[in-house]
């Protein structure tokens, strides 16, 4: 298992003492990083298929999978509680139906449960059947209650984001000694990914590779595209260490950079290192979010500036690289506390730079080491 039995229990009990507060006789979970986050349990690629946990306000968890992942389940996870399906013609009646003995096995069938109706994975095909098969339970929309535990990361899940910081920047740094003329995004691409599995990441191997006038693709993936002199090129990728993200975002130029591309990284740069500066416990998030957001308009470098300029960070399974729990947008009411993790961000100019930031009592510590500063690549 990635951590001790007690913190797993430590988790368990606080799940449990908010689900006191709203009255809810169970969970069924069924977000990957939840179940994970509860129980240890890492299905890897086979959470495509119906998985979830039922969490009674009372007792150990009961964990809800396909057969034929019971193995990774006595391996990783500290629940012993399964109730399983196999394989079927009708493969959603069968997997709801594995919800439904896990609930009439707790005795809590027509109990108040909590249901995480913003999982990805609790599709609406899965919801209609789960409802179908359980008439007399009362389901409730759960407020998150796990995804906000989640946001305050304990020592043992630092270190593992830390982990994963070295993996990232040894895919940024290969990639930045990688870029000369010639070479194509493909290339770039297979030289990245290379040195990020060299240096301990996991699957998946995702991150954004785009050059010359595709960096304003704010996703764009690599092509045979081949750099040219001049050319911008945009890096940010993922590094991944026991399910734990980190995200990394770095300019280079192929060869010397020209005056206004300087200014344009210089500016960036000078803005981020200000708001990253406040980011202390107490302090608002719009705080953070003016302080990115409106000093780069005011530079004249983008007429519009929509996208969040950080967002929260730590155990993840696709198809985000982030949490999406806690986001710096405009109007944002919650406020800074010490163990949250946030992937700051800012693009202009087809150029962008991002760094992961813990926050803790004395300040912000940044996770990502990497020199900040637009690259010459000569």
């Amino acid at each position: 298992m990635d951590f001790p039995v007690e913190e797993y229990k430590t988790r368990l009990q606080r799940t449990q003492e908010e689900m006191a507060k709203h009255d809810l006789d169970v969970l069924l979970l069924h977000q990957p990083e939840n179940i994970q986050y509860l129980t240890g349990l890492d299905a890897g690629a086979g959470f495509f298929s119906y998985h979830a946990v039922a969490v009674p306000s009372h007792r150990d968890p009961v964990l809800i999978l396909r057969d034929v992942e019971i193995p990774a389940a006595h391996l990783t996870s500290w629940v012993t509680s399964h109730t399983s399906y196999a394989d079927s013609s009708d493969p959603i009646r069968v997997s709801l139906d594995a919800a439904r003995r896990a609930l009439e096995g707790l005795g809590l069938a027509a109990g108040r449960v909590g249901v995480d109706e913003h999982s990805w994975f609790l599709t609406l095909e899965r919801w209609k059947m789960l409802q179908a098969l359980l008439p007399n339970a009362t389901f409730v929309r759960e407020p998150r209650i796990v995804d906000h535990l989640r946001l305050i990361k304990s020592p043992r899940e630092i270190d593992y984001l830390r982990g994963a910081a070295r993996c990232v920047e040894a895919g940024i740094y290969a990639g930045i000694e990688a870029v000369t003329p010639g070479i194509t995004e493909r290339q770039l691409a297979g030289t990245v990914f290379g040195a990020l599995v060299n240096a301990g990441a996991e699957m998946p191997l995702s991150g954004v590779i785009t050059s010359g006038n595709r960096t304003n693709l704010l996703h764009g993936s690599y092509t045979d595209r081949q750099l040219e002199r001049g050319d911008t090129v945009y890096l940010e990728l993922s590094g991944i260490h026991r399910h734990y993200w980190a995200r990394l975002m770095r300019t280079a130029i192929v060869g010397l950079p020209s005056a206004e591309q300087q200014h344009i990284a210089e500016t960036i740069i000078r803005v981020q290192d200000d708001a990253i500066a406040l980011m202390r416990p107490g302090t608002p998030a719009s705080v953070i979010d003016r302080a990115c957001r409106e000093p780069l308009l005011a530079t004249g470098l983008r007429k519009t500036y929509t996208n969040r300029s950080g967002y929260s960070l730590g155990l993840n399974y696709r198809p985000s690289a982030g949490e999406f729990i806690r986001e710096f947008v405009p109007g944002v009411e919650w406020v800074l506390e010490p163990g949250m993790v946030f992937d700051m961000l800012m693009m202009a100019g087809g150029m962008g730079f991002s760094d992961m930031v813990l926050v803790t009592e004395q300040g912000p510590e940044r996770l990502t080491c990497m020199e900040r500063k637009l690259f010459s690549c000569t």
